[in-house]
């Protein structure tokens, strides 16, 4: 009898706790972009795996890559949790490394210069070779420049066997500076599209 108390007192916390902090799928939209607090974005539905991993783009003298990884239960801004990806970047040209934030991805790192949970489908938002059950993502880019901001999509491909991601980046600002301060610099990473390898472990 004592077990089937103990079993219906821990129901009742369960339920208790899921009302309170409710789990939801990434892919629930945010209402006004505020979300609820105490929630949890779970990735369900695993869509933000295999994308774990550092991968390569070059060209000529030209070396850029990046690291990407999945953080789970993960706040940016302590009013929900939410699994993303999370990534940092190296740029070297000419042999003179240009920047490089790889170090700043740790296991429980939560504010990268690439991060986000948006996934597309298909052809959403601009990809018109996308078969419709394909799966790519949005996520925020920053560069270190300050004001520097925008927008990666990271899409997963093969390249002459291997495993690769296709990245498209641009800015959407330099974000506001007050009147009459200086013009903010141009990024550091260039806009573009790159085709990047996966680099074995």
């Amino acid at each position: 009898m004592k077990n089937y108390i103990n079993f219906a007192v821990f129901f009742i916390l369960l339920n208790s706790c899921m009302a309170q902090s409710p789990v939801l799928d990434i892919t629930t939209p945010k209402k006004d972009f505020i979300g609820v607090k105490g929630a949890y974005y779970k990735d369900t539905k695993n869509v933000l795996n295999g994308y774990d991993g550092t991968y390569l783009y070059t060209n000529g003298t030209t070396s850029f890559k990046i690291k990407l990884q999945k953080n789970i239960m993960t706040s940016l801004n302590g009013f929900y949790y939410e699994d993303l990806i999370a990534g940092e970047y190296q740029l070297i040209e000419n042999g003179v490394e240009k920047v490089n934030t790889l170090s700043q991805l740790t296991p429980t790192s939560n504010n990268n210069n690439i991060s986000g949970e948006r996934v597309l489908t298909g052809t959403t938002l601009g990809c018109k070779d996308c078969r419709a059950d394909e799966k790519r993502l949005r996520l925020s880019f920053s560069d270190i420049t300050p004001q520097n901001v925008g927008e990666i999509d990271i899409r997963k491909t093969i390249v002459d066997g291997r495993d690769a991601i296709i990245v498209k980046i641009w800015y959407t600002g330099p974000i506001a500076v007050k009147e009459g301060s200086p013009k903010p610099k141009e990024g550091i990473i260039r806009a573009g599209t790159y085709t990047m390898i996966k680099l074995k472990k």
